[in-house]
């Protein structure tokens, strides 16, 4: 037999078919299982986002816990402190941002349709066609009412809808406890429930618990430090609604890429109304810089000793937690991959040192 005849496939016509008649049909039957698995996650979402939502809440919360269990607070009482500092803070957050707002909207309304009159004017002033401006506010003001109740029905105006909002917080706060109180004793459970090793199973709880601390940290040290460059502005310049503001721009830097232009958006629209085009300019550049290449700065410094990932990599990840998961998956797709990436190579270490094969299966 010569080389040449060592390749030559010798499979017959019906046996080429039937090999890919049988990967055809793993294929569909791979396809099968995913569309199982979403529906499955979908049937339990009702439960699942508690339970997610909770064991965040509870990775970033649990050094409290560890410190009132170390000055000899029992779990269950430390748990159950710490649940109390935590409906405290959201008690808090809720009367400045939410209520604060409230009270404050129809000064931010006002001051809003005050300073797109002024961008009218200053448009026109300079001989530029604002028909189109005018569509779209005509837009806005008919399809906005119809949007606004249309979430507010979907949230507020059912039974059903106070009823999934009640059931959500009552697991969130249930799972928490839990999350809270035998959060340390997780990694052994699993272990004993598995045939995974020990150490490799607190290697990845470590690594996602440091992942998502880095992450809400480093993201509220950028909100911190990249805010006063447009609110000093504001403040020198007087324009008003200045602490709603940059409340409103903290907690929407947890969004990533889309929550702090949000802000933006507020901030150069009032600061027309109040100070006229020179303020909504110099509002809008200080933004920009500040949500530009600083941010980047602040960010790459207050993330990189945590994440470790690439900035292509953070986008990606978060467009594609957001495709899956939404909201919630935007938060965590790049913690989630940043933890994932570095479990490997912990994993990896952790069978070098005993001498296995490194390479995961």
């Amino acid at each position: 037999m010569t080389d040449t005849d060592q390749f030559v496939d010798r499979r017959t016509p019906s046996e080429t078919l039937r090999r890919v008649g049988s990967a055809s049909w793993s294929l569909i039957g791979i396809v099968v299982v995913m569309l199982m698995v979403a529906g499955a996650i979908g049937a339990v979402s009702g439960i699942l986002v508690p339970l997610v939502i909770a064991v965040i809440i509870g990775i970033v919360m649990e050094p409290l816990s560890e410190i009132l269990q170390r000055r000899g607070v029992p779990a269950t009482l430390a748990a159950v402190l710490c649940l109390v500092v935590l409906l405290s803070v959201a008690a808090g957050t809720i009367a400045i941002v939410v209520l604060g707002f409230l009270d404050q909207w129809p000064e931010i309304l006002r001051q809003i349709n005050v300073g797109w009159s002024a961008l009218i004017d200053w448009l026109n002033s300079h001989d530029s066609d604002t028909a189109w401006l005018e569509h779209v506010r005509t837009a806005v003001e008919q399809y906005a009412p119809e949007v606004g109740q249309g979430v507010l029905g979907a949230v507020t105006s059912t039974v059903y809808g106070l009823f999934a909002l009640a059931m959500g917080l009552f697991f969130s706060a249930f799972f928490l406890f839990f999350v809270l109180r035998d959060g340390a004793e997780f990694p052994e459970w699993f272990a004993r429930t598995t045939t995974f090793p020990v150490d490799e199973v607190s290697a990845v709880v470590d690594q996602c618990r440091g992942s998502l601390r880095g992450y809400f940290r480093g993201t509220a040290i950028t909100a911190l430090v990249t805010a006063p460059i447009f609110v000093i502005p504001m403040l020198i310049l007087g324009v008003p609604l200045v602490i709603p503001v940059f409340v409103l721009y903290f907690f929407l830097s947890f969004i990533p890429f889309l929550g702090a232009w949000i802000t933006g958006v507020f901030a150069v629209l009032i600061a027309f109304g109040s100070g006229g085009s020179t303020a909504a300019i110099i509002i809008g550049v200080t933004f920009m810089i500040s949500n530009g290449t600083i941010q980047s700065a602040v960010s790459s410094w207050a993330l990189g000793s945590s994440l470790k990932i690439h900035p292509v990599v953070v986008l990606l990840s978060t467009m594609v937690g957001g495709a899956v998961g939404g909201l919630l998956g935007m938060v965590l797709g790049a913690p989630v991959t940043a933890a994932v990436a570095k479990s490997i190579v912990a994993i990896r270490q952790s069978r070098a040192a005993r001498g296995q094969n490194p390479a995961l299966e």
